[in-house]
Parts: C-alpha cells; structure tokens; sequence
C-alpha cells in the first residue's frame, strides 16, 4: 500500500495573497480607521469618500478607491461589494465573482458574521456538504432521513464548481397539497479561495432566497465567517432569515471546531470520500489548480528583469 502524504492547506499560505478576500462589513467601516487581519497582515481601513456619503446598504458597491481607502499601504487594492470590504494583499489573478440577486432592486440583505478557529477552507467545505442535514441540522431544516446524492448534479468548469441538490427538507410540517415536507431545489456555486453562493428556490409556494458564504483568513488559528443574507423584498422575513441562517452557521461551526486538524487536506487520495462528496472533491481540485496557478504568477513577478 503506497503511503500518500497529505497537501494541508492553512490561512497562512502565501499563495492566498494573489486572491480577494473579505476583511469586514461594510457597515463596520466608516471615516475612522478599522483594524483587522489577513493572512496575519495587520491592515486598517477607513472610508474617504470624496462626497461624505455612508455606506447606504443593499446594492450599493463602491469600487472606486476613493471611496474606501487603505490606512496601511501593505496592500495591492481594495473594493467594496456585497455589503463588505474586500482586499488583495497582492494582484490577484480573479475578480470577485458576481452574485445577481446583490443587483436586483427586488431583494434586500443583511450580513452576519462569525468567528472560528478552523481554516477557512474547512469552512467552505462543510458548507458545500449537504448530506449532514439529517444529523447536524436536524431540527433546523426538518429532516430526519438520510440525505443522500439523490437530485445531486455536478458542473466544474475549471474556475468554479455547482452543485445542484434537489431534496425534501421539513418532513413534518404539512404542505399546500396536503402531503408532508417542503421541497428544495438549491444551488451552491463555489469560487475558490473561499467563496460560495447558494441560490434556493420552494417550488411548492415558489419563494426564493439566497445566501453567500465567504472567509476571511485572519492567521493560522483565526477565521472570519461572513454570511450575505438575500431574500425578496417582498418577504418580510428577513430578520427570521439571518437568525435562521445565524443558528446554522452556529451549528456547523461546532462541529468542525472539534476537528484535531484544522487545515484542509487537498490531497484527494489521501482520505475516504463517498459519491456524496463529489462536490468536495471538485472543490478541492478547483482550490489546488487556483493555488498552483497563484504560485506560478507569484514566481514570475519575482523572476529577475532580463536587459537584452
């Protein structure tokens, strides 16, 4: 039996200052510097729009720099979506992906936040992991039967991995056709490093919602767990919604904080994965191929100029 070592990847990994990644919310940022942390970089954040304006809420992005400013000058760039403050420490080799419902005037949002101590690809890996409904979630999405890789379909494109999962959550809540449950069909979309959108939709009284899980890797023992909240205006739900989305949040961080290795193993081989965790193994392929080309575009800026 041939030994294979794992790849484990941490926040610390100096790969990741090539990517955008999450460093507040928005709302937390005004004209006074912010603190916070990257990849163990202390940087502080302030707003210096150049017309006074605060941050409005749902649907306002301020990319121009002058709008949010770098305090510290140890960083490439800096923009604002979604309701946060992204950074790159580096140029990165991928924009910030485009989540639609952020620019439809018919939703609202609402933004939680999180701490753990795991990294953020543990993070973002649980997430996409939707056969633990029934023991982890149990009383939160009302299903007491295994889920299973029924209505699971898989797209990886090489820069992004779906998954689309067709399920039944709420067994025992009575529908509108008189039977039980509620069915889901939902759809989780990952970015790597440590990003995933998942757009859901009930067929059964045709409400949508949506819901954006991104990381920011703080140091080697600290993550910061950012979840964007969207649903139509006309639900009225939303604070029910981020409590909801807030207590599951809660419950998966229990559980990976147990974990005794909290790095994420990239190397496929080296662990038992199931048809379930298809998803899993694309994520890590998708995360490996980004890191490599990262580190590819890292070795080339430091390659010596050649005068001919």
């Amino acid at each position: 039996m041939i030994d294979i070592a794992p790849v484990l990847l941490d926040n610390d990994d100096f790969r990741l200052r090539r990517a955008w990644h999450p460093v507040a919310r928005s709302a937390d940022v005004g004209d006074r510097t912010y603190e916070v942390r990257l990849l163990g970089v202390p940087l502080s954040v302030m707003r210096t729009g150049r017309t006074g304006e605060p941050w409005r809420g749902h649907g306002q992005d301020a990319d121009d720099a002058g709008q949010v400013e770098l305090a510290a000058g140890n960083a490439y760039a800096v923009a604002e979506r979604y309701g946060l403050i992204w950074v790159a420490l580096e140029q990165p080799i991928a924009p910030i992906p485009d989540f639609p419902e952020w620019h439809d005037p018919t939703y609202h949002s609402e933004v939680l936040t999180r701490s753990t101590r795991v990294a953020a690809g543990i993070v973002i890996d649980n997430f996409l992991d939707v056969t633990h409904f029934s023991y982890l979630h149990r009383q939160s999405f009302g299903r007491a039967r295994p889920v299973t890789d029924d209505g699971y379909r898989i797209i990886a494109r090489g820069d992004f991995v779906q998954l689309e999962h067709d399920t039944v959550l709420q067994e025992g809540r009575r529908n509108a056709d008189g039977g039980f449950g509620e069915r889901r069909i939902a759809t989780y979309t990952y970015w790597p490093p440590f990003i995933c959108h998942l757009q859901m939709m009930f067929p059964g009284d045709g409400a949508l919602a949506a819901a954006t899980i991104v990381c920011q890797p703080e140091s080697s023992d600290s993550t910061r767990v950012y979840v964007v909240v969207l649903i139509p205006r006309t639900d009225e739900g939303l604070d029910e919604q981020v409590e909801f989305s807030r207590r599951v949040l809660d419950e998966d961080l229990i559980i990976v904080s147990r974990m005794p290795d909290p790095r994420l193993c990239l190397t496929i081989r080296a662990e038992f994965h199931t048809r379930a965790d298809r998803a899993s193994v694309e994520m890590r392929r998708t995360l490996a191929d980004f890191l490599d080309e990262c580190g590819l575009a890292q070795s080339a800026q430091s390659l010596p100029e050649v005068v001919a």
